[in-house]
Formats: structure tokens, C-alpha cells, sequence
């Protein structure tokens, strides 16, 4: 009967073990939206410009306010952009999806934008005026 009582500490050892072993590797692959590792290695070229998020905000709101929202709060289906969920996200991450989209899901490719506009609107989702603009 001892050895079966070993076997099981033994047993629930490994599997505690494994368990907390797994659970960092969790949290650091939650990409945004699925994106990619190569995207989210990405560098915004436009970071912590306020002119590229002044132009990034004329650009949301021409292509993204009808779905989103003017202050970024969501409308319908279309998922609010003002959470802690997008700030903290990757900018790669953004770009990347803001360039794929998820037709699935109504959210359309925005590939045929230049690439600067798409970078454009990632920093302005990401930057101080896309926060205070989301809380008016």
C-alpha cells in the first residue's frame, strides 16, 4: 500500500510541476488578436510622434469611427478600441491586424491603405491623445 501512496505524491508532483511550468508560457504567447510573433516584433517607425497621431486620428476617424466609434467606445459589433486590451497590445500586433482584418468577425482589411496611415493609426490608438479622446 506505501508504494501506491508514493506513486501518487510522486504522480501529482509531476503533474504540479508540469501544470506551473506551463502556465508562464500561457501568458507570454497571448497575442493580440493572434497575431503573429513577426508582427509582434514589429516597431511602430511612428512611436510617440503626436504628429503621426494627429494624423493617425483624422485617419480613424475617416476609415474606423463608423464602426468603432467616434471616441473609440465600440458600436454593434465592432469592439471598443479604448480598453487596456489595445493599449498594452504590441504595436506590431495592431498593424497587423488593422492589414489582415477577420472577415469573420466584420473587420475588414485595411491593406490598401499605405502602410504609413496604417502605422498612422496605430499611434494614435496607442498614444496619449487616443486615451483622453477615448474618455470624453
Amino acid at each position: 500500500m506505501r508504494s501506491w501512496d508514493s506513486y501518487w505524491i510522486a504522480s501529482a508532483t509531476v503533474f504540479l510541476l508540469i501544470v506551473l511550468s506551463i502556465i508562464p508560457s500561457i501568458a507570454q504567447q497571448a497575442a493580440f488578436r493572434n497575431a503573429p510573433a513577426s508582427a509582434a516584433a514589429e516597431k511602430n517607425p511612428y512611436a510617440g510622434s503626436t504628429a503621426a497621431a494627429a494624423a493617425g486620428k483624422q485617419l480613424f476617424a475617416r476609415n474606423c469611427a463608423q464602426c468603432h466609434g467616434a471616441n473609440r467606445q465600440g458600436m454593434g459589433p465592432a469592439p471598443a478600441l479604448d480598453t487596456a486590451l489595445v493599449r498594452r497590445a504590441k504595436p506590431g500586433e495592431l498593424f497587423w491586424f488593422i492589414s489582415t482584418g477577420k472577415l469573420s468577425s466584420g473587420m475588414p482589411s485595411w491593406s490598401m491603405l499605405p502602410k504609413q496611415q496604417r502605422w498612422q493609426i496605430v499611434t494614435f490608438l496607442q498614444s496619449a491623445e487616443g486615451a483622453k479622446s477615448a474618455r470624453k
